[in-house]
């Protein structure tokens, strides 16, 4: 009984300490990963240039893969540069191991999907439908992924900036009003997932209720947000409430100066 006991614990001290290699290494990875992130959102000069590097020293296909969607998202500014990154990019070396899908590496990955989105909307503002077409068409070869809201949002915003027949309207109203039980997805994640549904309704000119229209002020406020609505072409309706304001202040102080001046015209006249 005793050795049995000795043999559990054993066990269990080889397994944490082999989980905390893995989470070691994923570390490492992760963090230059997160700093290209960064400085993709935040428009930097240094970003293309960098995460072309984090690629070319990076030797997991997993996050080479996951860098490549940014780096798609940087080249499609540098004419056909981007290309070569379409072609190379593959979902299923991020979200499957041995070539069968991994709940895990769902999980571990799901961030993948926020930067696709926003792939697929720099995609449209340049008339790049061959990327659209190919997230598409790169998506459907893991079936796996029709049970999740992540897909399902991918989907309905493909057919919205394509303006398929039933533009994604169903799917994007349903996530903002709940109806999505029947899906997985990351908790953490649905406000974020139900933004974007949000901005892609408003861009196909779908009525919404007030209370979503308020909180794509909100959504414009953050980097990924200004950047989604930016490349749709609907920042400027949805501008955050503090730069709302300071607009209409601009507006009112411009009035205020024309009145000034014409008062002034008057006296002058008279």
């Amino acid at each position: 009984m005793e050795l049995l006991l000795f043999v559990l614990i054993l066990c269990l001290v080889i397994y944490v300490i082999y989980r905390n290699i893995v989470l070691i290494g994923r570390y490492r990875h992760n963090k230059e990963y997160i700093e290209c992130t960064k400085e993709m959102l935040s428009g930097s000069d240094t970003a293309l240039s960098r995460v072309s590097n984090y690629i070319e020293s990076e030797k997991s296909e997993e996050f080479k893969n996951k860098a490549r969607i940014i780096e798609l998202y940087l080249e499609m500014e540098e004419g056909e540069r981007y290309l070569d990154t379409l072609e190379k990019l593959d979902f299923k070396q991020i979200l499957c191991t041995n070539g069968k899908f991994s709940r895990r590496q769902m999980a571990i990955n799901v961030d993948m999907f926020v930067w696709t989105y926003l792939d697929m909307a720099k995609a449209r503002r340049l008339s790049r439908f061959d990327v659209l077409n190919s997230i598409n068409d790169k998506m459907r070869e893991i079936p796996e992924l029709e049970s999740r809201v992540e897909y399902q949002l991918c989907k309905a915003i493909y057919n919205a900036l394509c303006e398929k027949e039933d533009a994604g309207v169903e799917f994007l109203s349903a996530l903002l009003e709940g109806g999505y039980s029947q899906y997985a997805y990351e908790k953490n994640l649905i406000g974020l997932y139900k933004r974007f549904a949000a901005a892609t309704l408003a861009y196909s000119g779908e009525p919404m209720e007030e209370y979503f229209k308020n909180d794509l002020h909100s959504f414009s406020a953050t980097q990924i947000g200004e950047a989604y609505m930016k490349d749709l072409e609907i920042y400027d309706k949805y501008l955050p409430i503090k730069k709302d304001e300071e607009n209409k202040e601009e507006v009112n102080d411009q009035k205020q100066e024309e009145k000034k001046e014409e008062s002034a015209e008057d006296k002058t006249e008279e």
